[in-house]
């Protein structure tokens, strides 16, 4: 496959394309590197005296697939949590009307005593 990049001073690849370019350079892309390229590309050089893309050997065995589904069980895990928190909130709230009731009905109880106390 022919794409267009742009490379460093060691040859690091920092942008391509799939249409040429000013300041673009033509090279051919194995079809078996595309997928590791397009997720990669910031790791594979271009050797300048051979005109040839290189590729490291030791990228990561992370396919998109794989990447989606962690991204996925993230996404579901932080819901549960945010769902957690929202339990938890009403909760303390039905706690604090339960004891802010208690408190009224104690100092309605203090004063009842009280009153029956001077009377």
């Amino acid at each position: 496959m022919i794409i267009y990049i742009k490379y460093d001073a060691d040859g690091f690849i920092t942008a391509y394309q799939n249409t040429e370019a000013d300041g673009y350079t033509r090279v051919f892309i194995l079809d078996s590197w595309i997928n590791q390229f397009a997720q990669h590309s910031d790791k594979f050089r271009y050797d300048t005296d051979k005109s040839v893309i290189l590729n490291p050997g030791n990228l990561p065995e992370l396919s998109l697939d794989d990447l989606n589904a962690n991204y996925s069980s993230v996404l579901e895990t932080s819901q549960q949590a945010v769902n957690a928190a929202t339990v938890l909130a009403q909760q303390q709230t039905v706690s604090a009307n339960s004891i802010n009731q208690l408190q009224k009905s104690i100092t309605a109880l203090a004063l009842s005593q009280s009153a029956k106390g001077t009377a």
